[in-house]
């Protein structure tokens, strides 16, 4: 009972470390392929993407408003439109960039298309991130109408 309640909760690491004898030397080279690789190449590798994406590019958030706008059609088939949805770009991206992204290519994006949020217009030629961080305050939700 003494030696049961002097063993630390994380012990087993410490008798693991010796890579001829320990619990998980053999606990990794005897378990399944699928779940060894999956923890040494996968698990690791989304972690890094995900860690890149967020120190690299910037999340914004797109509505489009009014009826007269049409809605982005997608190529995957079960990625529909919807309100607010996330799009990520670069610092040195711009609204126009931000367009083209949005509705796929250049010759997509409709005519009068404008881009603002918080009753601010943004010109396509702006810095998206600067735009954002002067107009929105910080709110990443760009709005999409069309201008008569």
């Amino acid at each position: 009972m003494a030696t049961a309640a002097s063993r630390g909760a994380f012990t087993f690491l410490k008798e693991g470390m010796s890579f001829r004898a320990g619990r998980l030397y053999e606990t990794f080279w005897n378990s399944q392929s699928n779940i060894k690789w999956t923890m040494v190449f996968l698990y690791p590798g989304f972690l890094y993407y995900v860690r890149w994406r967020a120190e690299t590019q910037y999340k914004y958030q797109v509505h489009i408003t009014g009826d007269d706008v049409p809605k982005p059609e997608f190529q995957m088939p079960y990625f529909n439109w919807r309100q607010g949805m996330s799009f990520y770009q670069p610092a040195t991206a711009t609204v126009a960039e931000m367009k083209e992204r949005v509705y796929g290519h250049k010759n997509k994006v409709p005519e009068n298309l404008r881009v603002g949020c918080h009753g601010r217009m943004m010109e396509d030629t702006d810095n998206l991130a600067l735009a954002v961080r002067t107009f929105c305050k910080r709110d990443p939700m760009l709005l999409f109408w069309k201008e008569a």
